[in-house]
């Protein structure tokens, strides 16, 4: 290991943004982060050293190499740079959303793993791409730094035969490979961790609920993930930003026997017109729908199916549980909303789940909401999955660097 702090870039690449984060990871301490986003003409870069303003500009760049090369500029410009140079990276770690069957925990990127990835985009075809590009693009800027995935379906591997099995003909489930992987993984494990933490016993229910653009709820106990609410894609489960989340499934055969849409029309229309979009036809964002409850019942309707949707599933995963010791919130939405958090712990008090309204309302995460004497916690926990990334990738280089100090034949990274 060099004499200076060991450093950890996390990348999140989406399909025309890219999102870092710079860690020291001997203590855990986030010393930039930011991101570039070139959906938008220019393109913008949000970037923020620990304690200081956030720095804005725009820049012309339209691929993840440029990204990546315009970040490690950032990060060593100025008297107070966070990266001397970039070999002081230690390793450089990616979320990537899909690992299907093969990848149950975070894994030195190679060959085969990209051709895994690629593989794999048939599942995630709109995440999984931008993952591989983004790791690829620090393969061409950073050639020497090794570099970890770590995969937002690892979490849910866990999921007992039962949990993770459709009821279809076995061709499907055995040779088609369809089952349920559960996504939005890194964040269910750090927020199960936490709650852990906070509440300083082991062997907990519990259920965590993710809420932003995307939505999801695990059951967790004892730290292991038994149930969760998304499927074979993130399309199924929860009502979402734009995404219907589960639906009659007869209703697709309907619409395309009957109503002339092709395949293409149903996936756009289930991914990126329905959800609170659809039903409301106003607007996927939450915060406006809340501000038009009053006078317009479009909005108010979304917004009770939305609750609904989740009071429903929180309820489905306590039962798989067996009771619960806490509820987490978590996300856009679970962390900022406290209209929300109060209409669906009103619907759980037969859970045991009585929130403190005074602490909902101020709440700041990382907070308990209940009142003192409930009989389960409700908690807000900022989710970390940049953290769940660092660390993934930190246990894997200091197990290599560990056993090649020794003299032993390492496993690859």
């Amino acid at each position: 290991m060099p004499e200076t702090k060991t450093k950890i870039l996390v990348c999140n690449a989406g399909s025309s943004s890219l999102k870092f984060s710079l860690f020291d990871a001997e203590d855990e301490v986030l010393l930039a982060d930011g991101g570039i986003d070139w959906l938008r003409k220019p393109a913008q870069l949000a970037f923020r050293r620990a304690n200081q303003p956030e720095m804005r500009k725009a820049l012309k760049l339209e691929k993840h190499a440029d990204a990546v090369g315009q970040i490690l500029d950032d990060l060593q410009a100025g008297s107070s740079a966070v990266l001397q140079r970039p070999e002081d990276l230690r390793a450089v770690g990616h979320r990537v959303v899909h690992g299907g069957d093969r990848y149950t925990s975070a894994v030195r990127v190679t060959s085969e793993v990209k051709r895994t990835i690629e593989g794999l985009t048939y599942l995630a075809p709109i995440h999984n791409p931008a993952s591989l590009e983004g790791i690829k693009a620090v393969e061409q800027t950073l050639p020497r730094v090794p570099q970890v995935a770590a995969f937002d379906t690892a979490f849910h591997a866990t999921l007992s035969e039962a949990a993770r099995t459709y009821p279809l003909p076995q061709k499907w489930t055995r040779e088609w490979g369809i089952r349920r992987y559960g996504f939005h993984g890194l964040s269910h494990s750090y927020c199960s961790a936490e709650a852990t933490k906070r509440i300083g016993r082991r062997g907990l229910r519990l259920v965590t609920a993710h809420l932003g653009n995307g939505a999801s709820v695990s059951a967790v106990h004892d730290g292991v993930c038994v149930d969760t609410s998304m499927g074979f894609t993130p399309l199924e489960g929860l009502m979402m930003a734009t995404r219907s989340g589960t639906v009659d499934p007869g209703i697709l055969i309907y619409v395309l026997r009957q109503k002339g849409l092709n395949v293409e029309e149903l996936d756009n229309a289930l991914n990126h017109e329905s959800g609170l979009l659809g039903v409301s036809g106003i607007t996927s964002d939450l915060r406006q729908l809340l501000s038009e409850l009053p006078g317009n019942p479009d909005a108010r309707l979304a917004v009770d199916v939305y609750v609904h949707r989740i009071v429903q599933t929180i309820g489905a995963m306590a039962a798989t549980l067996g009771g619960i010791d806490a509820l987490v919130f978590t996300a856009g939405v679970g962390e900022r909303s406290a209209q929300i958090r109060k209409q669906v712990c009103e619907k759980l008090k037969y859970l045991g789940l009585n929130l403190d309204p005074a602490a909902n309302e101020e709440c700041r995460p990382d907070s308990d909401i209940a009142t003192p004497a409930s009989p389960a916690r409700i908690l807000v926990i900022a989710t970390r999955e940049d953290l769940t990334i660092m660390r993934e990738t930190r246990r894997l280089v200091t197990s290599f660097m560990s056993a090649h100090s020794q003299g032993k034949s390492a496993r690859p990274l």
